[in-house]
Formats: structure tokens, sequence, C-alpha cells
């Protein structure tokens, strides 16, 4: 490296004999005009102000010139020392991660170079804590895009009540009235259709349209035993019951009840405030809400939050799903339905089977933009690696068999890396995950309704 002295060191071609023969002339010049002036006595005053102005451009042209040649000197000192600086804090960064590596340690945030850190947006890092991983087997999915406005749900039953397919914002949803109670269940092949271990999901408004704060909507979710009656005639108790009360309001109206009933007896029951943190009375605000059931235990999520948990639930007791919306108010509207099976067994299925179906990671429609839902799994797979440290993945990206393979070739890519992106900000390594799109090549059924579409449209973790 230069020292700093050479560095300060005019340049060579500061002042070059061209230059300097140049100035002695202008100065000779100078010298005459002055002798000459001199002998002219009858115009004193007016000379002497001529001698002085020639006097200090001469010294002016000789000021600009040495400022010209130290500036160029210090541009040169001031780029070597950066450059200096940027060198020693990459390499400074990049023996902190060779030292990490060296001693076995963790992936963390903290042995990430900032450099190779992707940015991502704030509604994912809202959801960073986020533990919901939906199953890898889709049971039921309820895509209304192809339906009509002002018809009957094609996918949902109606018990009582009036539901029908209304477009809201661009988006096919299912729309309940205002001033109504309404009973509806999803249109399945067997009545008995839950596992022991399953997951629903879906997304919710209920003061869409509205300018006030207030919901008095209520959602309550039976989950029955398989001999249960469904609908207006069915009873108030259910292995499980869980109630949403105000879901999109103010704090004064937010509130829910998770319930379960065996044995002739109800446990966890009674109606609770939302904490503080869940509450979301903003208008026109999709609440997502997410249900997990393992056995005997169960979990109730608002968007990023987990509101209630449960763990008196009689294992394989509930088997059917029916739901009561009552809407005394405003209309109520539902997208996004979808039962799964299994859920947060994802490291269990990567040793058994070497790789995971995430339904959970899902994007918007023709896009590569994370839904903040989707860091439920991801945060589980962060969580996997970092304490598993011999494993890598292969993240594929897959889609289902609508527009051309081209642009399904390129959006599958992009999905797939845009997941690692968000697990390399997450702490790990880059060079423990691979991406691939594979477009529509590896449909795991026909692409030949909404359901198996969306069994198509995913992303896999297969292990390396």
């Amino acid at each position: 490296m230069q020292s700093f002295g050479n560095c300060l060191r005019l340049p060579d071609n500061s002042f070059n004999l061209q230059n300097m023969k140049l100035f002695f002339l202008n100065s000779i010049l100078a010298a005459t005009l002055l002798v000459a002036i001199a002998k002219v006595p009858a115009q004193g005053q007016i000379l002497n102000r001529v001698k002085e102005r020639v006097t200090q451009k001469i010294d002016d042209r000789v000021v600009d010139k040495a400022e010209e040649a130290t500036d160029r000197a210090f541009d040169k000192t001031e780029e070597a020392v950066k450059k200096g600086k940027i060198q020693q804090d990459t390499e400074e960064e990049a023996d902190k991660v060779n030292l990490a590596h060296e001693k076995g340690e963790a992936d963390t945030e903290e042995t990430i170079v900032e450099s190779q850190k992707p940015d991502i947006p704030n509604t994912l890092q809202s959801f960073k804590n986020y533990d919901f991983v939906a199953g890898d087997k889709i049971i039921y999915f309820y895509d209304m895009a192809g339906e009509a406005d002002a018809e009957i749900p094609g996918r949902m039953l109606i018990d009582e009540g009036n539901a029908e397919i209304q477009t809201y914002n661009g988006e096919k949803v299912l729309f309940i009235p205002g001033d109504s109670r309404v009973y509806i269940n999803p249109l399945m092949e067997e009545k008995a259709y839950l596992p022991e271990q399953f997951t629903l999901e879906f997304d919710v408004l209920s003061n869409g349209g509205v300018g006030t704060s207030t919901d008095a909507s209520e959602i309550t979710l039976y989950f029955r035993g398989k001999d249960e009656t469904v609908g207006a005639y069915g009873y108030a108790t259910a292995p499980i019951k869980i109630s949403l009360s105000g879901l999109s309001g103010d704090a004064s109206n937010s509130h829910y009840e998770f319930g379960v009933f065996k044995n002739d007896d109800w446990f966890g029951g009674g109606s609770k405030r939302f904490a503080s943190e869940a509450v979301n009375s903003a208008q026109n605000n999709w609440r997502r809400v997410a249900v997990y059931v393992n056995k005997n235990i169960g979990k109730l999520y608002v968007d990023q939050h987990r509101i209630g948990i449960s763990n008196q639930i009689e294992p394989g007791a509930p088997a059917q799903l029916d739901i009561e919306v009552y809407s005394p108010e405003h209309p109520v509207m539902f997208k996004n339905f979808r039962i799964a099976a299994g859920g947060s067994d994802s490291y269990n299925k990567v040793i058994t089977e070497g790789k995971f179906i995430a339904y959970g990671i899902q994007f918007d429609v023709n896009k590569a933009t994370l839904k903040p839902e989707s860091m439920g799994t991801i945060n589980e797979f962060v969580k996997m690696m970092k304490e598993n440290q011999d494993l890598k993945f292969e993240v594929g990206g897959h889609t289902d068999s609508d527009g051309t393979a081209q642009r399904n070739d390129a959006l599958s890519q992009e999905r797939a890396d845009a997941v690692k992106a968000v697990m390399v900000n997450s702490g790990i390594h880059a060079d423990r995950l691979t991406t691939k799109g594979y477009g529509s090549s590896q449909p795991i059924v026909e692409n030949n309704n909404p359901e198996n579409k969306a069994r198509n449209r995913r992303v896999e973790f297969r292990k390396l």
C-alpha cells in the first residue's frame, strides 16, 4: 500500500517542461511590459494601476496552478484511504464468518455478512415469530375464481341463511349480508374427513366498506364428531368450539372463546379478550385465522398472534367442520379456505421422506411476492437448519398448468428464490440452500379442478 507521504506527492506531470517554458516566457513578457511602462511618466497613475494588475495576475496564476496540483494529490489520497477501508471491512466480515464455520458455530444473523443479507418487506418482518405450519396434504381448498357473482357457492353447503359469491376489490369472496345468521360447511365426499392432526386457514373481513371501528359479528367454528348433526339443528356443544367476536373491532369488541366439550362437560370455555397486540380495527383489513390440532393439542391464531390454546381435546373426536356466522350489522366476507392434514412435524417428514411439501408458503396471484402467513413454515425450516447444521436443502418452486410453460418456469424460479432470500435474511448461509423452478413439469395430481391445481402449486424442501 502506498505511504501517506507518497500519496501527497505532486503528480509528475503537474509542472512538466512545456508548462515551465510557458511560465518563464509569460514572466519575461510581463517584466518587459513593466520596464516599458516605467519609461512613460506622463501616465504614471494609470500605469501604476496596470502594473499592479499585471503583478496580481501573475501571482494568481501561480497560486491556481499550485491549488490544482494539490487537489489532485488529495483526491488520490482520499480514494486510496476509502479503498483500503472497504477492503478492510469486507475482510473482517469474511474472517468472522470463516471463524464461525471453523468453530462449528450455528448459523445466526450475526454470522452472515451484512452485504449478503437481502432485505425483506416489513409485512414479513412482523411475522418473524409466527409458528403456525400448515399441513402438507390438502383435504379441502375453495377457489372461487371461476364462479359468477350473486351465485350460490359451489364448494360450500348452506344449511340456513343466505350466502353468495361476490367480487370485492377485484377478488372473489364468499359474501354473507348484514343482519343475518348463516350456517355453512365445506362440501366433502365423506362426512368424517378430519384426521387427528390437521390445520384450518381462512381470511375474513367483517368491517369492509364501513367507516367505523365497530364490529358486532360473531364467527363460530364447530369441529363436530362424525355422527353429530351440523347446521342450525346441530348442538351447541362440539369436541372443539371456537368463537371469534368483533374480529375487526376495537379492544372493547374483540374477544374469543376456545372451548372443548367431552364427558358431558366443558373445558377451557368462557369469553376472553384479545391481547392488545392482536386487536386491529383498521377498515378493510382482512384478518387471517388459523387453527392447528394435533391429537389433544389445539392452537388458535389471528394474523401473526397465537391467541388461544388447549390441551384438553379428545384425540380423533373432531371429524367435520361446521361454521356459524352471525352478522347483525355489517356484511362478512371470506376467502382462501384451506384444510390440510399434518402440520408442525416437518423435521420428521424431512428425515423419513427426504422432503416436505410446504403448502403454508403462499404467494400473491401470478407473482413471487410472499404472503405474510408464509413465515410460519419458513421460520420452522430456519429453526430446523440452525439446530441441525448438516442439513442442506433444495427449495423447489412448482406451479399448476395455467399459463405458458415459459412463464411458469420463470415464476416458479422467482418464488423459490424469494423463499431462499428470506431464509438467508433470517440467518441461514446461502451455500446451504439451492433453488430450482420446475414450473408445471412435476404435478402431484392432474390439473383438472381448482382443488388439484392448489395441490400442484407448492414449494418443496428437498433434503440434499
